[in-house]
């Protein structure tokens, strides 16, 4: 009897594995070997049931399957996040399982997010005696669920266990980034564990948590050790997000002087950038001078760090001096920036205004110029030459920078003459008959900021018109902007329409000849990247990469968003961070971490993946989770660390001799 029963169970399985690889089948002759985990078709099946978002049908494999199975189930719920699978999840992480398939659930409860099972496993962790690894876990998924009566277990649990001091910081850290939950007592915690631990990962994870705090009160109480952290601390990542945290805070005791000290003494640009940017809100005698001799920095994150920060805290024999300044200045987007200070300070000097107009035309570049327009914004003569430009230009990022700067102009007015009434109405018709995501995003984003202006905005019905001829989802952020717009002109509280993803899922035969740390090699114009690319992972993601690599698709594309101490991101084929492609695929979310060099896929949402890719300049453990992690840089950290706004991605090519061989 148990044998046929056996059978049946065997039976079900397959019929499931047929029932749920929708494309499998024709691909099946041209599908010969696989190098990596998808050889066995079994895992395949799970990742397709995955990326149709099925969790009623992977919850019913789980009893039916080996533990490496329950594992590959687990993970794939941790994608999906469907609350329907917490019972399930439950079940696994209180019965008798091995530790690895208990952490699989760990990681799938996380990823819901849900505080319901906050007691059960709160009393897990009180009565946990197995190996510190498991409640290293157990306190991670802990604070992704958390509630405040979990934050204050956290907070008070002693240990001495290295492991399990690292799993607390991170508990405490997602409660933080994930369900905004923050005190004294947790801070206080994560400070005790900095001051007992040697291990450098803890140690790092909890100057990341005092980075994400936004409690000046309680951040300022641990001025101290911040302070002498920031200076004086072995490891340069600890002493940024130190440095940091002093941002939150910097009218406090000490910051000041803390400041001064780091950026008369610092050597690494990451620390040094966010010292600048900790400028911003400190109020003392000389700070244009300490931050004016960066402006010429050879690190071209710490010199555009610098002229952002000088920016409205200029008086006029200053801005006449930086000005000077700035003609000498050799980084083009430094120069920039440092000429939008100038003009805000100088607004009717035409002169200043003439040398910048002078430099924009002669631009070869549409990022520099998208720069140089944003100061020429600043001037009086500047804003009727960016509604020239915007009425003229053909290049998608300028037009875009056009059409944020143009509806600047009119944000936050109360009253307009008819004139500028009717100039306002011909700007917002103009930019939605253009049907394009940037323009609409960006007027539909200022209509429902600027409510008195209404008289002035086009009406409902035309609004409504575009919306409805948008394609998804590649148009899919200009048709939630503008069904945001049409919610806040009509008074009714907005309520998502929902959107056809038409996600591809993972395409098996471009999968299979992709070993799992496939190599590709990013030629900027600064230099090359390699990255890793992990097939296992993502592999739907992985797979869209390689087809477009294989189109040259990426090829002469720019990075369009750099932040320093935080991300590069390229890839858009329109220039302007609006562009995707005609089909989404689904987010793949894994065990990965963001840290330095890690590669991850921008979306408007989740399961709106496309084109565009990001790499992270430092660990950026607040999106671990919530976007696709699909490659590591290996080699070239340093190019990938100098990038700017606006370099070029000059081709992209897959290392052909770590190809698998079709078999």
């Amino acid at each position: 009897m148990t044998k046929q029963i056996l059978l049946f169970h065997l039976i079900v399985f397959n019929l499931t594995i047929l029932s749920c690889t929708q494309n499998e089948n024709h691909q099946e002759e041209k599908i010969i070997h696989f190098d990596n985990k998808f050889e066995d078709k079994q895992i395949r099946a799970i990742y397709d049931l995955r990326d149709q978002r099925n969790a009623a049908d992977l919850i019913k494999l789980l009893p039916q399957v080996s533990n490496q199975y329950k594992i590959e189930i687990l993970t794939a719920l941790g994608s999906v996040q469907d609350t329907i699978a917490l019972a399930s999840c439950k079940e696994i992480i209180v019965g008798e399982y091995p530790l690895e398939v208990k952490l699989a659930a760990d990681f799938a409860i996380g990823q819901i997010g849900d505080p319901r099972l906050n007691d059960l496993l709160i009393e897990l962790i009180i009565n946990y005696e197995e190996k510190s690894r498991g409640l290293e876990i157990l306190f991670e998924t802990l604070g992704e669920c958390a509630n405040d009566r979990a934050v204050y277990v956290m907070s008070h649990f002693n240990t001495n266990d290295e492991l399990v001091k690292r799993g607390i910081v991170k508990g405490l850290y997602r409660a933080l980034t994930r369900k905004g939950i923050q005190s004294f007592d947790a801070a206080n915690q994560v400070m005790r564990i900095f001051n007992t631990t040697n291990d450098t990962e803890t140690r790092e994870w909890c100057s990341a948590y005092f980075s994400r705090m936004d409690s000046k009160q309680m951040v300022e109480a641990f001025n101290y050790t911040i302070f002498s952290q920031a200076r004086e601390d072995s490891s340069a990542l600890v002493r940024a997000n130190f440095t940091y945290a002093i941002g939150v805070f910097s009218k406090g005791n000490g910051s000041v002087a803390a400041l001064k000290k780091i950026l008369h003494n610092e050597k690494d640009p990451s620390v040094l950038v966010n010292a600048i940017n900790a400028t911003k809100k400190v109020k003392y005698n000389g700070v244009v001078e300490e931050v004016i001799p960066f402006l010429n920095h050879e690190n071209s994150k710490v010199s555009s760090s610098a002229a952002k920060v000088l920016y409205g805290k200029l008086g006029w024999k200053t801005s006449g001096d930086l000005y000077k300044v700035a003609q000498g200045i050799e980084n083009k987007n430094t120069k920039a920036l440092t000429l939008k200070a100038v003009m805000h300070e100088r607004k009717k000097q035409k002169n200043v205004f003439e040398y910048t107009k002078g430099l924009f035309e002669n631009s070869i570049s549409v990022y520099e110029k998208c720069l140089l327009l944003e100061a020429m914004n600043e001037s009086n003569f500047g804003k009727p030459f960016v509604y020239e430009v915007w009425n003229s230009t053909n290049e998608k990022p300028l037009k875009t920078k056009a059409i944020e700067l143009l509806t600047h102009q009119y944000g936050g007015k109360k009253h307009l003459k008819k004139s500028d009434a009717e100039k306002l109405n011909q700007i917002l018709t103009g930019a939605l008959r253009t049907k394009d995501v940037g323009q609409l995003y960006t007027i539909g984003a200022f209509m429902q900021n600027n409510e008195p202006l209404q008289s002035a905005f086009p009406p409902v019905a035309l609004i409504d018109s575009v919306k409805n001829s948008l394609q998804l989802p590649l148009q899919i952020e200009g048709y939630i902007e503008l069904e945001k717009t049409i919610a806040k002109i009509q008074g009714y509280d907005y309520n998502p329409s929902s959107i056809p993803k038409e996600n591809k899922g993972v395409n098996w035969e471009m999968i299979q000849n992709i070993k799992q740390n496939q190599n590709a090699v990013l030629s900027t114009s600064k230099g090359d990247i390699t990255v890793q690319l992990k097939v296992e992972e993502a592999p739907a993601t992985v797979a869209m990469f390689v087809e477009l690599v294989d189109q040259k698709f990426y090829d002469s594309l720019y990075f369009h968003r750099v932040i320093p101490n935080f991300v590069a991101q390229g890839g858009d084929p329109g220039g302007d961070g609006f562009g995707g492609l005609e089909n989404t695929i689904p987010s793949e979310f894994s065990y990965l971490e963001y840290k330095v060099g890690s590669l991850g896929i921008a979306s408007a949402g989740k399961d709106t993946e496309s084109c565009q890719f990001f790499i992270t300049e430092v660990p950026t453990h607040h999106l671990d989770g919530r976007y696709t992690i699909f490659a590591e840089v290996v080699d070239g950290m340093e190019v990938m660390k100098a990038l700017e706004y606006g370099d070029q991605i000059v081709k992209v090519n897959l290392i052909k001799d770590n190809l698998a061989e079709v078999q």
